[in-house]
């Protein structure tokens, strides 16, 4: 069942949904914003910003609420500009957004709502901060109109694409693109997971896509015939993905292996719009319906039902109440934990011809398709079944170990865990025994292991258990003793030593160590971590595992150590080195400690400061990698000195030579779009037309550094003076 709990009915599409403290904002595609009671789904304000142009397509792109801030930012149709509006009290327009060539395509706020990018026709992804609306990157451009844009949840990252089926990823904090990609479809929408190292997108054609950040490839891809997706939502818990459509359809994707686990009816065509607060999911559909889905619906009554192993009456409560249950953590392991055993029963059934109690086993386990699936095999392989459990009911081992190595799925069931649980015991046995009496007992111990003995997996274990039982009864005194060192250095010696039950179980003790070694790691205690690695090194199966893990922690040591002495270029290069130490305090502190001097940078140079912004800056000029972030501020502070000082414009510095300036401009940043819009609009036309060549975006890497651009009275440049810190 999909638990609606309450619906809105605007007058458009739903363009946006926003929430604040007690309102639902609504954004539709005749330009109305609308706030309605949260408890009563009523409005209670409404604006209709422009009534006399054409409304927005009702798929459109071009409106966004935020987060947290109660605002909207919106495009309109044959226009390249953008209006912001802030619904915090009144519904009133609080800044417009200019910076775009045509026609506004995308909107999105970043998470945290610092962040404001748009998208448009011009193939162009504009950056502005969202408290003041000031344009702070402009992304390489794509080759046509930008169809979808995505912000990772820690806003570092951006995704965009567009309709030339093309796509990129860049990094918003260094100022640096990540990757660019072609696929074959056309991307409408996509988010960031699994810590920024993977991405979802949904396409025009049905295909479902993930993306692997890292390696810069595709790795899977599902399509869902006769589809048009147009929206995707990560579930709260990052194990599942809500996927609308321009159908009425509403698709849950399982996200470890893009598996389509459900696919809901829904009463309303075409999902334009999606946005979870707590518990709550709001669906906008484009006939202007907004529906207020209780996701969290039962969730109690389910949990109770857990505790019981009542998986028949989680089922129920699933199918009557509320569909979303079955994406529920505790659920989801349940079911999980709980399936081998159930296989295992349900093909011991199939094996006797039982199939309507095999049926009743696995029936609670079938909303899942792949493990209806695995059932189904079972079912059609069950003669093979039938004859592996004849042949041990006749303790014909020799036939039943032959079918399990043709038949792997045998050895998932009960029956071949009892045959196997009976070898380990009847080994363990004639050890004792061999041990007691080697000579005396030898006779007793052939004719228990006799049943095994031409057992193609067992007779060369058996016959070097009959050969060697002083080195099996020696290896478990080191095992019980927990002198584990010399039990795997006995191993090593004696690999026939490996192939039992007991090798096994040390091998458990060593992954236990490793939980040890990862705790103190976790806790920063790393020389601790280090004195049980060292241990851990002494064990043969592990060695490899244990230096790895000592260099992972040294390197840790040494970050440590240079951030604790503000070593920054050592700190920040090995943190973008290596992706092991971004999980400590120190990294994190080490970008925040940067994100706060970046913001006062960003206020100075919005103010035409360049001096100011470098200043700001001083402790990260040399760092390679803010080469990039550092140009792109100097660029907002340059643009707006040459807006300060326009021709005419009181107060503006004279003596300017303006084609001298703007060619300082166009080596470091080429001629780029935001500078041509400035000048067009302070008259310098004549100025950058005169200059002959295009320049190059990245010049600022081989040009010097400079606090202003302003060329006066014909004065060569000055280099920055970092030996001056006064702003």
């Amino acid at each position: 069942m999909f638990p609606i709990k309450g619906r809105i009915r605007l007058v458009g599409s739903a363009l946006g949904i926003g929430l604040d403290k007690d309102s639902i904002i609504c954004v539709d595609n005749f330009y109305n914003i609308s706030k309605y009671t949260k408890d009563t789904y009523v409005v209670d304000k409404a604006l209709q910003l422009i009534k006399d142009i054409d409304p927005l397509h009702h798929f459109s792109k071009s409106a966004a609420v935020s987060h947290n801030t109660s605002k909207v930012t919106m495009g309109f149709v044959k226009t390249a500009k953008g209006v912001v509006i802030n619904t915090a009290t009144e519904i009133a327009p609080i800044a417009q957004l200019t910076w775009q060539k045509l026609q506004i395509s995308k909107v999105v706020y970043s998470h945290d709502d610092s962040l404001l990018a748009t998208g448009g026709e011009d193939g162009r992804v504009l950056i502005y901060t969202a408290d003041n609306h000031q344009l702070i990157l402009s992304l390489p451009p794509l080759s046509d109109t930008i169809l979808s844009i995505a912000f990772s949840d820690d806003d570092s990252l951006i995704f965009s694409s567009c309709f030339g089926k093309c796509a990129t990823i860049f990094n918003v904090v260094k100022n640096t693109q990540i990757t660019k990609f072609e696929t074959n479809y056309l991307i409408e929408d996509a988010f960031f997971y699994a810590e920024n190292t993977r991405l979802f997108c949904v396409t025009r054609e049905g295909a479902v896509l993930t993306y692997d950040v890292e390696k810069g490839v595709i790795i899977k891809e599902m399509v869902l015939q006769n589809s048009w997706l147009t929206i995707c939502k990560k579930m709260p818990g990052e194990e599942f993905a809500l996927v609308g459509g321009k159908d009425k359809l509403l698709r849950i994707i399982r996200l470890s292996d893009d598996t389509l686990i459900d696919t809901i009816n829904l009463e309303q065509t075409g999902i334009t719009a999606m946005r979870f607060q707590e518990s709550l999911l709001y669906i906008g559909y484009s006939d202007g319906a907004v529906d207020v889905v209780d996701i969290d619906l039962g969730r109690d009554e389910i949990l109770a039902l857990l505790d019981k192993d009542d998986l028949n009456g989680a089922l129920g409560l699933i199918q009557q109440k509320n569909v979303f249950l079955k994406t529920a953590k505790e659920y989801c392991i349940k079911i999980e934990t709980r399936w081998k055993e159930a296989l295992a029963k349900a093909i011991d059934l199939l094996a006797k011809d039982q199939i309507q109690e095999a049926t009743a086993i696995i029936e609670p386990f079938m909303l899942d398709k792949a493990k209806k699936e695995e059932f189904d095999y079972y079912w059609q392989q069950k003669e093979s079944t039938a004859k592996f459990m004849d042949a041990l009911e006749a303790k014909n081992y020799v036939e039943a170990y032959r079918l399990a190595d043709q038949f792997p799925y045998l050895k998932e069931t009960l029956a071949y865990e009892n045959v196997e649980s009976l070898w380990n015991k009847t080994f363990e046995v004639c050890k004792q025994l061999l041990f007691n009496d080697a000579q005396g007992n030898l006779a007793k111990a052939q004719d228990l292991l006799r049943p095994f003995a031409l057992v193609k997996s067992k007779k060369d274990t058996a016959m070097m258990l009959l050969r060697n039982s002083d080195k099996y009864v020696q290896a478990d005194k080191e095992y019980r003793a927990k002198n584990f060192v010399e039990y795997f250095k006995m191993c090593e010696r004696f690999p026939f030593l490996k192939d039992v039950l007991i090798y096994k179980s040390a091998l458990l003790i060593g992954d236990q160590i490793i939980q040890r070694v990862n705790a103190l790691e976790n806790q920063n205690d790393f020389a601790k971590a280090l004195e049980v690695c060292k241990l851990l090194a002494s064990m043969a199966p592990f060695k490899n595992e244990a230096g790895a893990k000592i260099k992972i922690i040294q390197l840790k040591q040494e970050f440590a150590e240079a951030c604790k002495n503000r070593k920054l270029i050592d700190a920040f290069k090995m943190a973008e080195s290596y992706y092991e130490l971004h999980s400590m305090p120190e990294y994190k502190k080490l970008y925040e400690t940067f994100k706060k001097c970046e913001k006062i940078a960003i206020n100075a140079a919005s103010t035409g400061n360049g001096k100011l912004a470098l200043d700001s800056l001083k402790d990260y000029l040399h760092i390679e990698c803010w080469v990039d972030k550092i140009a792109a501020i100097l660029k907002i502070a340059y643009l707006a000195e040459f807006a300060n000082n326009a021709p005419g414009k009181e107060g503006a510095i004279e003596n300017i030579s303006w084609k001298e300036t703007l060619q300082y401009y166009i080596e470091r940043y080429g001629k780029d779009e935001e500078l041509k819009k400035l000048v067009g609009e302070i008259g310098l036309q004549a100025e950058l037309d005169a200059i002959p060549f295009d320049g190059n975006p990245k010049g600022y890497l081989t040009t010097i550094v400079a606090d202003s651009l302003l060329s006066i009275d014909d004065k060569p440049l000055q280099q920055h003076d970092e030996g001056n810190k006064e702003g």
